[in-house]
């Protein structure tokens, strides 16, 4: 009879501990949801206001051959093909190509609203981008790791929710 109060204690202590851990789960994986459908939307801005820039009509053909260039570099945005992971990692290669554009297309006068259109979507999706890897970050040190781990494979929370590249996920 005396056991019974330190096993109720016990019991009552790991099932409070489990609704805080489940709680954080599914929050980090909301945020993780929420940071990448952010970088979807500005890696898409960025690339239409590429595309636009390839567009316009310059009387230069070396501006023209580089923009070409830079569009080719990107692949098309799609959330049912690609993962945001996919396009954090092929995103920072444009983000340097963005960077050297504005010192070779700043001089054009028909380039200039649309360079710093450029450079706005492209510090929001830099921004996008770090708080995905941060958030992502966050939730598989939830899901990997003890003592949460446990609660995550009770719940069905995984690494796999989350969309990763096949090379990246490993099975344990």
């Amino acid at each position: 009879m005396g056991f019974l109060p330190i096993i109720l204690a016990i019991v009552g202590f790991l099932f409070l501990w489990g609704i805080v851990n489940y709680h954080s789960l599914k929050t980090r994986k909301k945020e993780v949801e929420e940071a990448a459908e952010l970088v979807f939307r500005y890696a898409a801005l960025r690339q239409n206001i590429i595309i636009q820039l390839s567009n316009i009509e310059g009387n230069d053909d070396s501006l023209s051959t580089l923009l070409h260039r830079i569009v080719q570099s990107f692949h098309p945005i799609d959330k049912n093909t690609t993962t945001a992971t996919e396009i954090v990692a092929s995103g920072q290669q444009l983000s340097q190509q963005v960077d050297e554009l504005p010192d070779q297309l700043g001089k054009h006068k028909v380039y200039r609203s649309s360079i710093e259109q450029l450079q706005k979507a492209d510090l929001a999706y830099r921004i996008a981008a770090n708080r995905y890897s941060l958030k992502l970050e966050q939730y598989l040190g939830l899901v990997t790791k003890p003592p949460s781990k446990f609660v995550a494979a009770l719940f069905g929370f995984s690494r796999n929710d989350i969309q990763l590249p096949e090379e990246e996920v490993v099975t344990s």
